[in-house]
């Protein structure tokens, strides 16, 4: 059995958000602020049950609280209809044990099983913050601020009176929701929920020691060796404990008989007023050594040469191991925690960005072997929830496995990327070769860029500064300078495969690529082949993406064989280039003249750095260069002030325009 589905309501960003579960790894994923940490908290909170506080409850049902709290104040409504329009924090758990046989004893889920249809095979969980059925309490906490002199008036305290007594005026309620009748509910114990759902967070601030003091968290791992019961020792370790704490134990006895021995005499010889005579007491020492104690808290890892047998102390090592190695103790101590459930319970792990201190290769290693070390550690099936903002960590996962949060204004919701993958077979195998190759970080941009080769992935950021310095993108109070775009190398031929996708996540997209125009030309043997020809000459393109933009503009498929103008391509519109979330734009005519592509493009609007006439022909500009590398570092490097082509700086300021929240 495991959890498949978590529905969050009112819970600071997620406002009604839907997260559908892996049986074995779910990796969150997202721009910074789109509550991947909130939902793990969110659970953590319920699952210790502790209380919401007020802050935790969303900005955007504040002012409907506030109104409905003061209707009932004025005794607009009754009490029993303010606990129903009040929308309570509420988190539902659904779990599928459709894999288990019938006869299994379903174990800590059984309380939670309310449905008699033998059928039935998902149970339903629901926990909800909400008002406590107490009127007489609220009435008193909230009377002195609505009522002045018995006259209904609410003073400016009354927010700040409910904020401060959120958390006493609420409480957790835990129901066993009927999956087919969710008005048929039972309400359970926390107990019974703690007992179903046992948790272990790694949380993203870890203390690894590195400042060489006693606190070292590492250490501390090892030395719980020792608070152990044997019975909850590995067994690959028990007898080496076993051997260590009655190695301990001896050396205690030894120490501890002659200590107080010579100690005693120490005093006894240093005594010297008459006290005590020898008919009374007899002064001694007894001294509570505990070589075990020393062993626990003096405990630190050092590391070993294997060559000299030298040893270095943790500190000495990188962060990122011991990052690893930590990960590594937390979750053995947690996997042996659980083998006392069995299979009667659903163990939940959360690890927050578990790329700390970690290179991209160790980043790339922990995700691919995070569910195999587990597997390995323990036969306890456990869930994980990850949180990253590693592109290294969100490209080694299955797409089935990650989930997108996309901040709208109507809260945070999770994309599941195996729907998309579903829904697009011929293009999420080549987006995810493509992601796994580059490592791109689309997951966790404000907008992005798709761009043709190496020159504009050089140059672009140089053109957006000077933008932004020339005042093209003063429209927006925050510039693209100052958001997060990523820029994708993915050239003509492809860039269309990525479109789906970057609709999928819903950000704005930039595509700058080459119009490519070519010209057929009749063969030998009688068959067409296209041949690059200047943007005059030309008939078509050769621009697979070009081609795809026209066909979705004129309503065509696909697989339409039928020839794209290049008229078709060059006379359309603002509002041609754009599809939802996506714009394009292609070099177009600047001085009477059109380049074939971005570098003919620069030469024909910086003439004279390049050596050109006022009046030169397109056999003029074109590049005759080897390497176009080169040529973007040479434009930079030495033409500081150079004009940036029409169509770059037309998509440019399109995408500084764009909003990230619709």
């Amino acid at each position: 059995m495991y959890i498949s589905k978590i529905k969050i309501k009112n819970y600071r960003l997620l406002i009604d958000a839907e997260l559908e579960v892996d049986a074995k790894t779910t990796l969150i994923v997202g721009r910074n602020n789109t509550a991947k940490t909130s939902c793990l908290a969110c659970i953590e909170n319920v699952l210790n049950g502790r209380p919401f506080s007020f802050d935790d409850y969303p900005l955007v049902k504040r002012k409907t609280l506030y109104e409905i709290i003061a209707s009932f104040m004025s005794k607009e409504i009754s009490f029993e209809s303010l606990c129903e329009q009040l929308e309570p924090i509420s988190i539902e758990f659904l779990v599928d044990y459709s894999l288990e046989d019938s006869e299994d004893n379903l174990g800590a889920l059984s309380p939670f099983i309310i449905d008699v249809d033998i059928d039935t095979t998902t149970a339903l969980i629901r926990v909800e913050f909400r008002l406590k059925p107490d009127e007489k309490v609220l009435w008193k906490t909230l009377e002195e601020s609505y009522y002045q002199n018995g006259v209904f008036a609410p003073s400016d305290e009354a927010r700040d009176v409910i904020s401060t007594n959120f958390s006493k005026l609420f409480e957790l309620v835990i129901y066993a929701v009927n999956p087919k009748n969710p008005k048929e509910t039972q309400i359970k114990k926390h107990k019974e929920l703690e007992e179903l759902f046992p948790f272990h967070i790694i949380p993203a601030e870890r203390l690894l020691g590195e400042d060489g003091t006693q606190n070292s968290s590492l250490s501390s791992l090892i030395s719980e060796f020792f608070e152990m019961n044997e019975e909850e020792l590995d067994p690959n370790v028990a007898e080496k404990v076993k051997e260590l704490r009655a190695i301990v134990e001896n050396a205690n006895k030894n120490v501890q008989k002659q200590s107080d021995s010579i100690l005693s005499s120490l005093v006894n010889d240093s005594v010297g007023f008459g006290y005590p005579n020898g008919e009374e007491l007899q002064l001694g020492v007894t001294t509570q050594l505990s070589i075990d104690d020393q062993i626990k808290n003096q405990t630190q890892l050092s590391y070993t040469a294997g060559t000299s047998n030298e040893c270095l102390p943790s500190t000495y090592n990188g962060l990122g191991y011991k990052n690893l190695i930590k990960m590594e103790f937390l979750l053995a101590a947690f996997a042996k925690k659980i083998e006392k459930c069995g299979n009667a319970c659903i163990p939940l792990l959360f690890i927050e960005e578990p790329e700390s201190h970690m290179h991209p290769q160790m980043q790339h290693a922990f995700a691919e072997y995070l569910e195999a070390f587990l597997g390995k550690i323990t036969s306890v099936g456990i869930q994980t929830l990850l949180t990253s903002h590693s592109a290294h960590v969100a490209n080694t996962m299955a797409f089935s496995k990650i989930r997108y949060a996309q901040k709208t204004k109507e809260g945070v919701i999770y994309r599941n990327l195996n729907s998309f993958e579903q829904e697009n077979p011929d293009n999420s195998d080549f987006i995810r070769k493509y992601l796994t190759l580059t490592k791109c970080d689309l997951f966790f941009a404000d907008k992005a860029i798709l761009v043709e080769g190496a020159s504009e992935r050089l140059l672009i950021p140089d053109m957006i500064d000077k933008c932004d310095k020339s005042g093209d993108f003063s429209s927006q109070k925050y510039k693209l300078p100052a958001q997060y775009y990523t820029l994708i190398e993915i050239g003509g031929a492809y860039a269309y495969k990525f479109i789906p996708f970057i609709e999928f996540l819903g950000i704005p997209c930039l595509i700058l690529t080459d119009i490519d125009s070519v010209s057929g030309q009749k063969g030998k043997n009688g068959q067409v082949y296209y041949k690059s020809v200047p943007v005059s000459c030309g008939e078509t393109t050769s621009n697979e993406t070009l081609k795809w933009w026209v066909r979705k503009n004129k309503g065509l498929s696909y697989n339409d064989k039928a020839q794209i103008n290049l008229a078709d391509i060059i006379s359309m519109s603002s509002g041609d280039k754009t599809r939802g979330k996506c714009h394009i734009e292609f070099q177009t005519k600047e001085n009477e003249l059109c380049g074939h592509s971005l570098e003919e493009a620069i030469r024909n609007v910086n003439r004279s750095h390049y050596g050109l006439s006022d009046s030169p022909t397109e056999d003029d500009l074109e590049f005759s260069g080897k390497c176009k590398t080169d040529f973007a570092l040479k434009l930079i490097y030495e033409c500081t002030d150079y004009n940036i082509p029409a169509y770059i700086k037309s998509g440019l300021i399109w995408l500084n325009d764009q909003k990230v929240l619709e």
